[in-house]
């Protein structure tokens, strides 16, 4: 059973944040070590961010990444 880990992606000038489903969190940070993984939405998030995070931002751990999350894979010689 996946259950949803939100992530950002810290590129010096800003982040980028996503909702990964996986399995563990040890299974997340296996396959995208360069991503923070925060334990719980931060305090300033509101739900409503988080939502919107959720419904445009949302991958799975087992997909090919698409998007800013394939770019910055690819940047961190995660991918081809």
């Amino acid at each position: 059973m996946k259950i949803p880990f939100l992530v950002c992606h810290d590129y010096g000038m800003g982040g980028n944040w996503a909702v990964i489903h996986a399995d563990s969190e040890a299974r997340l940070v296996q396959k995208y070590p360069w991503l923070k993984v925060l334990g719980k939405k931060p305090s300033w998030m509101s739900s409503q961010e988080y939502d919107s995070i959720l419904s445009t931002q949302a991958f799975d751990v087992d997909d090919a990444p698409t998007g800013w999350l394939l770019a910055a894979a690819r940047e961190q010689g995660s991918m081809p």
